[in-house]
Formats: C-alpha cells, sequence, structure tokens
C-alpha cells in the first residue's frame, strides 16, 4: 500500500496558493494554514461598505511572467477572469505642471519625450529594447535560479553576464547618458522604488523595470488584483488542498537538518513530509527555525523601504486622474536622502495615487453622488 505523500504551507500569499496546486497535482495531500482569517497575503484586500481597496499590489505588471506560471497550470487567464487592457501604465505628475503618460503607445509616447527634449524618443528607443533584452537575460539565467553558495553563483560566465547587465553602473547616472532633461530620468528610474531601493543607488540592471512595463504592458483585473488570489484559490480547492484560516503556526519542527511537522498556535503538532514557508524569509529564520545564526545575520542585513498607505473613498470627482498616478516631488532627491540615509520621512513626498474606478466600477457603490476611490501610498523608511 503506498505511503500518502503530505504536505503543509505557511501562509495563503498567492506563492503558498500556487505552490499547493503544484504539489496537489504531484500526488500530495495538501494543508495551508493561514494566520489571517482571509487568503492573499500581499494580494488580499478589504471591503468596507460597497468599497473596494487591494491591500497590497495594485499594478499587474510584467503579465508575461504570470502566463507563464498559469500556462504551466494548464489555465489561460483570460478564460478564467476579466480584465481590461492599461495601454496608459500610469500618469507621471512633476510640480511643474509636466505630466508624462507612461504608456505602451509607442507613437503617443515618443510625443511626450520629443517635446519635452527634442531627439530623446530614439534614445528613449534604445534604452526600452536594451532594457528588456537584459530584462529576459536576467529572468533566463539569474532571477529564476537558486544559488545556493557563493560558488554556484561566482562563475566567469556570471560575471561576464552581471557586466553585461550593468550591475557595476548606478541607475540614475547610467540614464543621464541618455537623457539632459530630469524629469525624463526621473520617469525612467522611479521604478527602482517598487522594490524598495534608491534609483541614485541601485544598479542600472533596474533599468529592465521600466522596458519590461513599456514592452509587455499592463492590465487591471476585473475584481482587482484580489482577482488573481481568488482564481489562484479555485483551482487549489478544485485540486483537493485544504485551507486553514486563524491557525498562525509557531514553530516548524526539525529533526537532523530535516523538517518533520509544525506546531500550531493550538499547541497541536502536524507531521508532514514537506513543509513550504511562504511568510517573510527574516521572520522564518527567526521565529519558526531553531537555527539562530542565519536569523542573526538577516537581521544585520540592510531592509528595502516601507510605505504608509492611505485608503479613501470621495464623493468628489478627480476627472485629471488616470488609474494609476504618480507623483514626483521637486524634492524628489531628497525625499530618498531622508529615507535611506536618514531613515525620516520628507515634508515633501512623492506618492502613489490609485484609482481603480478608472477601469472597474465595481471598485465603489453605485451612489446618486458617484464615489471615487482612492488609494495613496507614500514611500517611508
Amino acid at each position: 500500500m503506498p505511503v500518502e505523500k503530505t504536505a503543509i504551507i505557511i501562509g495563503a500569499g498567492i506563492g503558498g496558493i500556487t505552490t499547493s496546486i503544484y504539489l496537489a497535482r504531484q500526488g500530495y495531500k495538501v494543508t495551508v494554514y493561514e494566520k489571517n482569517s482571509f487568503p492573499g497575503g500581499r494580494c488580499s484586500q478589504l471591503i468596507r461598505d460597497g468599497h473596494r481597496f487591494d491591500l497590497g499590489a495594485t499594478i499587474y505588471l510584467m503579465p508575461e511572467v504570470y502566463k507563464k506560471i498559469f500556462e504551466s497550470l494548464g489555465i489561460k487567464s483570460e478564460d478564467i477572469f476579466n480584465y481590461t487592457p492599461l495601454s496608459t501604465l500610469y500618469n507621471i505628475y512633476f510640480d511643474d505642471g509636466t505630466l508624462i503618460a507612461f504608456t505602451s503607445d509607442k507613437e503617443r509616447l515618443n510625443s511626450q519625450l520629443e517635446k519635452i527634449e527634442p531627439g530623446s524618443s530614439v534614445k528613449a528607443e534604445k534604452v526600452i529594447s536594451e532594457g528588456y533584452r537584459n530584462f529576459k537575460l536576467a529572468m533566463d539565467h539569474l532571477l529564476s535560479r537558486n544559488f545556493y553558495n557563493l560558488f554556484q553563483f561566482v562563475t566567469f560566465r556570471n560575471a561576464e553576464m552581471l557586466i553585461r547587465l550593468k550591475t557595476h553602473l548606478r541607475h540614475t547616472a547610467y540614464i543621464r547618458r541618455f537623457f539632459k532633461n530630469e524629469h525624463i530620468q526621473k520617469a525612467f528610474t522611479f521604478q527602482n522604488i517598487y522594490v524598495g531601493q534608491n534609483p541614485y543607488q541601485a544598479p542600472a540592471l533596474f533599468s529592465m523595470l521600466a522596458a519590461a512595463e513599456l514592452t509587455e504592458g499592463s492590465i487591471f483585473p476585473e475584481g482587482g488584483m484580489f482577482g488573481v488570489t481568488q482564481m489562484l484559490l479555485t483551482l487549489a480547492r478544485e485540486s483537493g488542498v485544504r485551507f486553514v484560516y486563524n491557525e498562525p503556526v509557531i514553530k516548524i519542527l526539525t529533526e537532523k537538518h530535516k523538517v518533520k511537522g509544525v506546531v500550531l498556535h493550538n499547541g497541536s503538532t502536524v507531521k508532514a513530509n514537506v513543509i513550504v514557508a511562504n511568510a517573510d524569509l527574516p521572520y522564518v529564520y527567526r521565529e519558526l527555525l531553531p537555527e539562530r545564526n542565519i536569523s542573526g545575520r538577516l537581521d544585520r542585513k540592510t531592509y528595502s523601504c516601507s510605505a504608509i498607505v492611505l485608503h479613501w473613498a470621495l464623493k468628489k470627482q478627480y476627472p485629471q486622474l488616470s488609474h494609476h498616478n504618480v507623483f514626483l516631488s521637486s524634492a524628489y532627491k531628497e525625499n530618498l536622502k531622508e529615507i535611506f540615509r536618514h531613515q525620516s520621512l520628507s515634508n515633501h513626498p512623492s506618492f502613489y495615487v490609485h484609482s481603480p474606478v478608472r477601469s472597474d466600477v465595481s471598485a465603489a457603490p453605485r451612489a446618486r453622488i458617484p464615489y471615487r476611490l482612492l488609494f495613496l501610498r507614500a514611500i517611508c523608511p
């Protein structure tokens, strides 16, 4: 009689849910333990009086990455959920009144750039095409791989690749080679903030972020980003995955460097052949695993910045706003210095505003006075 294969996943975020589907389809009996009363992790949502707020990711970037994962699960996203293509990725506003609509429409983008800096559109095309090639190279040979020790990473091939990816150059300094206008420089570099980095200090490797956005475009799922969570949750349940909410895991049991099971908040022990921790890595080592040396090393590392997020439901309309809006302060560089060097918040911050009703009216209740749903995020230490 075959031995039953069991797996426990800690955390019902998108990564945990997706992993549960893979394991279930490989014959594992999978249980997902989630500390919250709801799934999604950083892709969950809040509904208050008919207003729907995404509680994390709001931009569906790099759709080809999602597509690859969905195809590996045997599904097509267009068959599972409805979405709206966004030709304008976001509007970028500057304090002097300048507006750049960052769009995958090449002619429209080039026209805007030429008005700001003649000759910049040709240079932008070079930045985008080269950046996208680097994006594909990095995804295929670097970002999609695990390096378990220094010797796996430090090879002649990787050294050559890192030079090609411009990891030895600062991002903003690299972009200045192409554009003189500071607004255009910022438009092509602020994306470092997505991953909590300072574009004046981060490597030029990240020029691939803007390039990937402008090449692949973006969409907005009906129901918000939580629509992706719901789709995966349905697939997981159809595959036999069991979800347990309001049940934090407080310890991962190990024996001779092998995991054996977990201890739940209620004190019970659950054994399994495979344990997958979808929680933050430092938290897993600090709180769930017995190995303190690794936890100490992780705690001494420099972490990326965070954000202050405000969710607003407004009766007043702001027709000048697009779906995604980025406001870059005239004190932009000083903003970043305050955050990354002094761990403080600027008095004149840059921020991002999400207005999902621009693409999905179901995000707010239909009322006699139209509501406008706004999500405001300002980066902070």
